[in-house]
């Protein structure tokens, strides 16, 4: 994410949502972070939007987070003012008609 403006409405990750509400099959969301807030970007905490709980994850490299993707996980991510703030999005799915089969080697 950067301070670019976005290209899409999807790109405008700083609104309240859900996971489910883009991707639906999505029950397990992990993200790793790959660099750190404050040092290499400013802006971009993660942030829960829960009615009276309300959580803020800073960035760290190497952190990870898991959280269920649905209305009970409403969060955003704060506008990044600097530099680029990295993360793999990784979701998981309790679908197995989406799961992913054993390699065959």
């Amino acid at each position: 994410m950067t301070a670019k403006p976005p290209a899409t409405v999807h790109d405008e990750y700083w609104h309240i949502h859900t996971d489910t509400e883009q991707y639906e099959r999505f029950h397990y969301t992990t993200l790793l972070y790959l660099n750190t807030y404050s040092k290499d970007f400013k802006g971009g905490r993660f942030m829960f939007d829960t009615p009276g709980f309300n959580n803020t994850i800073h960035p760290r490299i190497g952190r990870v987070s898991m959280f269920t993707s649905g209305v009970e996980n409403p969060h955003h991510v704060e506008r990044v003012t600097s530099g680029v703030r990295y993360a793999i999005t990784i979701p998981f799915t309790c679908d197995p008609g989406y799961g992913i089969g054993d390699p065959q080697f």
